[in-house]
């Protein structure tokens, strides 16, 4: 069955429940296999399930007694016309006279009104959206119910979809920078060198939005390019959280017709029961959504439902190069990993996939690409990335005594979830704050670290504490700063048992006034440059 199919058939289910209804209201005895007659007998349990529960007065609200139309007012919406339909709800655009706004409303189709379990699914886009503040998730306005309607009021995005973008693209030649740019309505994506670049600066925005909902223990699970709008100047948004839940059910719509759209779930959204459903399948669909948006194709294709989810389940994704060609090796690999068959071999989080989308934008290497070099090719790439990329994040999947042998996490700020400073824990380390036995970052914690703050064996910093230090302030063993505290210490204020400086104290001291044989003989020893530059200056 198709979705255009799929969605007719909801259409039909819910007019014949509605028309079901007002008869019994009417004190009417319909006679139930004509209504059940009307649809394919695959559809018989769903629909008798919905009469039973009209029948016996169970349904879990008041059923809606009319139907919405252009005109019709819901909660003081005016409703102006249909946006779309899905198997779950009806999308309207509606007026809200008493502030001026357009908005659009999300109507729970009547048909799954009835019981609770579709209803409380409907009211959970509501809750989970509200707690997403981001200037790419469509925000919601008010979620309420009404004459038996159950309805989202939300931000009406005035542009298309992705899918409609894609659909607007030449079809006989490839494509530009600038085609997406006049497909999108974003003069600014004209200024890429290339189509790839384009769509990827496209869509880092997305995957870092997805990125945030993840962090708030928020998963979509219906993600593709019909879910991802573009309001006017090409700013993309993530809609219909309707999905978002923490286990791994697959309901289905009223036709019986699965809840999330089968080309773009991930395997074990698919398999449902052998796995639980975790973020990492947001980011297989958003891997599903690259493809095609690079290549011009689905992955995975089939002439039924059934033959699409066993492509899913045990087919192989094409590899984007033998699908499009002209797409880079670092487009591919990105691709690749965020459609790993395998949940823990894909990115950890959107937030990576983000990275790397804003890496091709940029021309710069990705990590997924770096992965499959060499490892001192991939270390390279990882440090590269890390100290020029403004956000980079990177853990590698070698671990040692549970430690990651090389974490980096730079540029996210603090967590939206515990609004705690991010910590880079590895043996290799590099953050804002790092702790490892190499640590690099604003504060650096372990064997041989630099930062701002550094505390270690060996530390390099403005403040650092340890037994080999070289800092602004520095305390430990041998220490060089400007001022200097330790058993060796060297600066312009030094305190040490050996102590050069122009300010000195310790029981062997080198300075401008004392000039100690047993301070000149330990540091002639193991800091020669430190006598040199007496000598440089006229002493010893």
């Amino acid at each position: 069955m198709t979705d255009s199919e799929a969605r007719d058939l909801d259409d039909l289910l819910d007019r014949l429940v509605a028309d079901y209804s007002d008869r019994l209201a009417r004190g009417e005895a319909p006679a139930r296999e004509d209504v059940l007659a009307r649809v394919p007998e695959a559809q018989h349990a769903a629909l008798r399930r919905c009469l039973d529960l009209l029948d016996e007065g169970r349904a879990s609200s008041r059923p809606a007694r009319r139907e919405l139309v252009p005109g019709s007012v819901l909660a003081g919406y005016r409703i102006v016309s249909v946006l779309g339909r899905g198997g779950m709800s009806v999308v309207y655009r509606a007026e809200q006279p008493e502030l001026h706004r357009n908005v659009a409303l999300k109507v729970l189709r009547p048909g799954l009104a009835l019981e609770s379990r579709h209803v409380e699914r409907f009211r959970r886009e509501a809750l989970a959206v509200a707690r997403l503040a981001h200037p790419n998730i469509v925000q919601i306005h008010a979620v309420f119910e009404d004459d038996g309607f159950h309805a989202i009021a939300m931000e009406c995005v005035d542009g298309p979809t992705l899918a409609e973008v894609l659909a607007r693209l030449p079809a006989h030649r490839s494509w530009s920078a600038q085609d997406l740019a006049e497909a999108v309505g974003d003069p600014a994506l004209a200024r890429h060198d290339s189509y790839e670049r384009a769509f990827c600066a496209f869509m880092a925005p997305v995957a870092r939005a997805v990125g945030v909902a993840h962090d708030l223990g928020i998963v979509h699970r219906d993600l593709k390019p019909s879910n991802i709008l573009v309001h006017r100047g090409g700013r993309p948004l993530v809609a219909d959280f309707g999905l978002a839940k923490g286990d791994g059910d697959l309901e289905l719509s009223l036709s019986g017709e699965p809840l999330g759209t089968p080309y773009y779930m991930s395997p074990e959204q698919v398999r449902q029961s052998e796995q639980l459903v975790d973020a990492r399948s947001d980011v297989y669909s958003l891997g599903v959504t690259l493809f095609e948006g690079l290549s011009g194709r689905r992955p995975f294709i089939g002439r039924s439902l059934a033959d699409i989810f066993d492509a899913i389940r045990h087919g192989a994704a094409p590899q984007l190069r033998r699908v499009a060609p002209t797409r880079s090796r670092d487009a591919e690999a990105v691709v690749a990993r965020a459609m790993a068959r395998d949940p823990a071999r894909r990115y950890r989080s959107a937030l990576e996939l983000a990275t790397d989308l804003s890496a091709i934008a940029e021309g710069r290497a990705t990590q997924a690409r770096a992965d499959e070099s060499p490892a001192w090719r991939r270390a390279l790439g990882v440090l590269g990335n890390a100290f020029f990329s403004m956000e980079y994040e990177y853990r590698s999947h070698a671990t040692l005594f549970g430690l990651p042998l090389l974490h980096v996490d730079r540029g996210y700020g603090p967590s939206p979830r515990t609004g705690r400073v991010r910590v880079a824990r590895g043996w290799v380390a590099v953050g804002q704050v790092a702790v490892g036995v190499f640590a690099w970052g604003g504060v650096a914690v372990g064997g041989v670290c630099l930062g701002g703050v550094s505390v270690g064996v060996l530390g390099m910093g403005g403040l650092a504490l340890g037994l080999l230090v070289l800092g602004g302030v520095a305390a430990g063993g041998v220490v060089h700063g400007g001022v200097a505290a330790g058993w060796a210490a060297v600066g312009g204020a030094a305190f040490g048992h050996y102590a050069a400086g122009g300010l000195a104290r310790g029981a062997h001291v080198l300075s401008g006034a004392v000039q100690d044989p047993a301070a000149w003989s330990f540091f002639e020893h193991w800091m020669p440059w430190v006598t040199d530059l007496f000598r440089a200056a006229g002493g010893g």
